[in-house]
């Protein structure tokens, strides 16, 4: 069956894997980047209405890499002069916020 034929899926995190890349190159990183995340997916796969595929997680300060994802969760340190720790603020960016 197809299910026998595919390996299971897998998580691979990147930190700041664009570092000192830009331009065309950082598009190109992220359009990999994406091919990636699907290349778990078998041939019958990639016909079915469900696909399934590998996790990316891309930590990054490239707009490219970050506006290719399926999914962007921006997350922000704060600053507390008051206090030894600092506030951490995360949401998910949709639509045109996205190009920002």
């Amino acid at each position: 069956s197809s299910a026998d034929s595919r390996s299971p899926p897998i998580s691979i995190i990147y930190d700041e894997i664009d570092a000192h890349v830009g331009g065309r190159a950082a598009v190109t990183m992220a359009k990999l980047l994406a091919d990636q995340s699907r290349s778990n997916r078998s041939s019958q796969d990639a016909a079915a209405s469900s696909p399934s595929g590998n996790q990316i997680i891309a930590i990054t300060h490239s707009a490219s890499l970050a506006a290719i994802s399926d999914r962007h969760i921006v997350v922000e340190r704060g600053v507390n002069r008051m206090s030894s720790s600092l506030p951490i603020r995360t949401y998910i960016v949709d639509g045109s916020s996205r190009r920002k």
